[in-house]
């Protein structure tokens, strides 16, 4: 997990971090997206694991295990869930079993996996908790050559789809300090990887603003941009999102847009 940075009183700073032990529930309450809501992302990753491959694919930080079981679902894939929390682990074995994938325990830097064996690797909102070139080293370790690399996150310069970041500016200047595009392509251009594809992917986060205003209450502390706001700064957000929510007319779906990287 990535230190981040909250200001003390004396107008210095601390580490914080999320805490992904005690926070799994919360993170699979607030933060875990499935079914029709990340679809979207179905069609934006087809180009690259269609047809399914012989190969399996690992996914990295795969935390509550969303994203595995949709991929080994959307394309009858082998899946392989890579997961440093065991509290992580027991809610994705509990809440997302599936026949086709196996949750292990292992860092991005050190990927419990056999040279040459997997035939892509999905990161979802994982890079800023990782040292890159140490994943670039391990990926390009246990990947088949020319197997891609499917990176899903929100980069500095392209936060404004991501409706979060609307009402807690804080919070989206703390996004601005993850890993740009160009640095991923730096750590990753070392292995022989460029990037294919940058494109932005649309996806339903909430099915109202009320819920999204409820889901951010409740995973203050599952979100790493969320986790280093003052009280003051959390509680102006809120306020900002409940009154937004309570001008509308006819609630309406909240839709992010994230980015989808592919490296090869």
């Amino acid at each position: 997990m990535t230190p981040v940075s909250r200001r003390r009183a004396d107008g210095g700073e601390h580490d914080e971090r999320v805490d992904y032990e005690s926070r799994a529930e919360a993170y699979g309450r607030t933060r875990g997206l499935a079914g029709e809501a990340i679809a979207p992302w179905r069609d934006a990753l087809a180009p690259y694991l269609e047809p399914a491959r012989d190969r399996p694919l690992v996914d990295v930080g795969s935390g509550g295990g969303h994203f595995s079981i949709a991929l080994a679902e959307w394309f009858e894939a082998a899946v392989v869930g890579v997961e440093p929390s065991s509290a992580m682990r027991a809610v994705a074995r509990r809440d997302n079993a599936h026949p086709r994938v196996a949750y292990v325990a292992g860092r991005a830097e050190a990927l419990p996996l056999a040279d040459a064996t997997c035939g892509a690797a999905w990161l979802s909102t994982v890079v800023h908790h990782v040292d890159l070139r140490a994943c670039a080293r391990e990926l390009d370790r246990v990947l088949r050559p020319r197997a891609p690399i499917l990176v899903r996150s929100a980069f500095p310069g392209r936060l404004g789809g991501i409706t979060l970041f609307r009402f807690f500016p804080a919070a989206r200047r703390r996004a601005e300090r993850f890993p740009t595009i160009e640095a991923i392509a730096d750590a990753f251009s070392a292995f022989g990887r460029g990037v294919a594809r940058v494109t932005d992917v649309a996806q339903v986060s909430a099915p109202s603003l009320r819920a999204f205003c409820d889901r951010v209450r409740a995973g203050r502390h599952a979100d790493t941009t969320l986790v280093s706001l003052t009280d003051e700064e959390f509680e102006a957000g809120v306020a900002s999102a409940e009154r937004a929510a309570a001008a509308e007319a006819t609630p309406a779906p909240v839709v992010d847009r994230l980015t989808l990287l592919v490296l090869v």
